[in-house]
């Protein structure tokens, strides 16, 4: 399964099972889809077939119930869509069940109710792990509850458990989000998404934005700050599955977004940052020794040149007229890269391993 490839077919339930807005919220807006909208049984079955025609084979396919607090759900309807799910993993077209839902909507009991219907992951509404941060964010929970559920859901071993955190939410700083970094990784999580807090239209957000109550992260603050807490999730081998919010139709649509650092490929340009300091410490370390080249894995060759190239050309410079070459090795993994220098000996780097900024 690790090196297996994943694909999820997403079901959205867009802010259903919430119990109020948080400053920053407007799942509608997020997702396309409208606060309203209840799945039918039949709109889960066709989209279920749907993207499963369009899968490759031996792929490790998840049903994913994303937008709302899956578990404040109506039992009634959570059942429905879960039995429905259980149908294709019973089936063997579909190996895993998951969904998003709030940490203190985590109990035994519904765990025991969930199990049932064989749930492989749960993502926790996490946001931050700093109790002003939530309470400023009107989220309706403490951290000391995203610790017990964390607690509650690993008595499953059976169910994987991630985190969904929001850096620059109002009253936020780097030392908070660090710090939420480090109790995230204490928890051991088994995935974690990050998402760049964002002023989108019709929120309290914005109009706490547009009364100066509250000043958004810049795109470069967010790229600097994502991979430093990036960096920290990868030394403890945990991966971050997803960085920044997906790019829908309606999440582009003029106006949407009033402000923050959004964009379609916000998980590049961090890359590309973490690839751009690591190349500055090379050249510190082996410029003046000559290098040969270097060689990735070749996923990783866009961040590593940056933008236009940029990044690249700069580190061949800096190397002299030796001109270092990139080479590709698919036995490298990704986010590392093996350089050699002009006596023939290999170092190995890795993004992990770059200093705090």
């Amino acid at each position: 399964m690790k090196n297996q490839k994943h694909r999820r077919i997403a079901l959205f339930v867009p802010h259903q099972g919430c119990p109020k807005d948080c400053v920053f919220c407007d799942q509608s807006r997020i997702t396309g889809k409208s606060r309203e909208e209840r799945l039918t049984p039949e709109q889960v079955r066709r989209t279920i077939e749907e993207h499963l025609q369009t899968l490759e084979k031996d792929v490790y396919v998840e049903i994913a119930f994303f937008g709302g607090s899956f578990t404040g759900l109506p039992r009634s309807y959570q059942k429905m869509l879960l039995e429905i799910a259980k149908e294709y993993v019973d089936l063997g077209a579909v190996q895993g069940i998951r969904f998003s839902t709030r940490p203190d909507y985590i109990t035994k009991p519904i765990m025991e109710f969930l199990i049932s219907y064989g749930v492989t992951a749960i993502e926790l509404g996490t946001q931050s792990l700093d109790d002003n941060v939530l309470r400023l964010s009107q989220r309706g929970h403490t951290a000391a509850q995203v610790h017990q559920a964390v607690q509650i859901i690993r008595e499953y071993p059976s169910i994987q458990v991630g985190l969904q955190l929001l850096p620059g939410l109002p009253g936020d700083s780097r030392e908070l989000v660090m710090e939420t970094v480090r109790q995230a990784i204490q928890m051991k999580p088994d995935f974690v998404r990050i998402y760049p807090a964002l002023v989108i239209a019709g929120t309290e957000l914005e109009w706490m934005y547009r009364t100066k109550q509250y000043i958004p992260l810049s795109l470069d603050e967010a790229v600097g700050l994502c991979a430093e807490m990036w960096r920290e999730f990868m030394r403890a081998g945990i991966p971050v599955i997803r960085l920044g919010l997906h790019s829908s139709d309606d999440l582009r649509a003029q106006g949407t977004i009033v402000a923050g650092p959004f964009h379609p490929s916000f998980r590049q340009l961090v890359e590309m940052h973490l690839y751009q300091k690591l190349l500055q410490k090379l050249v510190r370390l082996y410029a003046a020794n000559g290098v040969e080249f270097l060689q990735i894995h070749p996923a990783d060759e866009t961040s590593l040149r940056g933008i236009q190239g940029g990044h690249w050309r700069a580190f061949q410079q800096a190397c002299g007229p030796a001109q270092p070459k990139l080479l590709f090795n698919r036995e490298i993994p990704r986010h590392q890269l093996w350089l050699m220098t002009s006596d023939g000996a290999v170092h190995k780097h890795a993004l992990a391993e770059l200093e705090s900024s």
